[in-house]
């Protein structure tokens, strides 16, 4: 393995520039190998500010669905984290997935993926985010390969709280901690290639262009992302860019 995750996995830095998510590529990287799927991501939440961020993805097809269920707001990976419940679609074909998320079924479908296990990454009974893991071919895990995988999910959540432990030591206080982070997210200069800094960034500025709140402006971009079948992501730059205004997306035009 070497230092190769290292190189692709976010550096969201903290007091002193300690990394916050630092090992949780690795362990991505490990499931992949001892669960024998595709590819795995992991998405991970800020302590206070709840912001959901992509830390790393193996390759750009687990980076994909990842930014699908962002885009579309719904997912396997997303009722994991919410219901804090392990979600196994080992064939995408059937109809209960379809039924439960149409929108993801069809574009992973359409991307060919064909089963996705989703599974909570936990600190002390609280959920702080999903080691997503996908294949191209529709099949279940075996069992030794869901407990891998569970194994990895269960790492990842004590790599982040024991990093989140010494971020905070390092600060004056958990929430000027928590604060900070928040801040690092949100920086540009601390962005990375999986980073949604721009996409919150974006929603940012059509919150103030069209007088609503973040969120709603949030939901106007996957909306718009959604209508003219592009990523969230490049809808963003666009509206970072000034190549998109908030009148465009309400027109529904696409540049």
């Amino acid at each position: 393995m070497g230092d190769e995750p290292a190189r692709h996995e976010a550096g969201v830095s903290g007091p002193r520039g300690r990394a916050v998510f630092t090992g949780v590529g690795a362990l991505c990287e490990t499931a992949v190998r001892m669960t024998g799927v595709d590819g795995a991501a992991a998405a991970l939440l800020t302590p206070r500010s709840r912001l959901r961020d992509l830390v790393y993805a193996t390759d750009p097809m687990a980076q994909r669905i990842d930014e699908l269920q962002f885009t579309l707001g719904e997912g396997p990976c997303l009722d994991a984290y919410v219901q804090d419940r392990v979600q196994l679609v080992d064939d995408l074909r059937q109809p209960g997935p379809s039924e439960r998320w149409p929108g993801f079924v069809e574009a992973a479908r359409g991307v060919g993926v064909e089963a996705v296990f989703a599974l909570p990454i936990v600190d002390a009974g609280q959920p702080l985010g999903v080691l997503e893991l996908y294949r191209a071919t529709a099949g279940p895990l075996s069992g030794s390969e869901l407990d891998a995988g569970l194994a990895c999910a269960a790492r990842a959540g004590e790599t982040v709280a024991a990093s989140w432990a010494e971020y905070v030591a390092r600060s004056t206080s958990p929430t000027v901690a928590a604060d900070a982070l928040a801040l690092d997210l949100t920086d540009p200069d601390t962005e990375t290639g999986f980073s949604r800094t721009h996409v919150f960034t974006a929603s940012g500025m059509l919150a103030v262009q069209m007088g609503v709140s973040p969120e709603d402006a949030l939901d106007r971009l996957r909306a718009y992302a959604f209508r003219t079948s592009r990523s969230i992501g490049e809808v963003a730059l666009d509206v970072t860019g000034r190549r998109l205004t908030h009148h465009d997306l309400e027109d529904g035009r696409q540049q």
